[in-house]
């Protein structure tokens, strides 16, 4: 999977976002203010891990973006 953060929540959040397609060259790279801390590391390691990402769903969804179970991200032209 190709989504990646730099940041920590609260706080901004840097997004790196590429077409896991194979072949698709496409990327891009968005910011998010997340101010929900999420699960601390200790009570649910998962979900500290994946708390940016779910955040990041509604947004990656609105720019077009589809995640396709096993196969990841794919871009608004390849998920036409």
């Amino acid at each position: 999977m190709s989504l990646m953060t730099e940041g920590k929540t609260p706080g901004p959040v840097r997004y790196y976002l590429a077409c896991d397609r194979g072949g698709c060259g496409a990327r891009i790279m968005f910011d998010l203010v997340i101010s929900d801390p999420g699960p601390s590391r200790d009570e649910d390691f998962f979900g500290y891990l994946l708390h940016p990402a779910e955040e990041a769903a509604p947004h990656i969804s609105g720019m077009g973006w589809t995640f396709l179970q096993g196969d990841g991200y794919w871009c608004p032209s390849c998920s036409g």
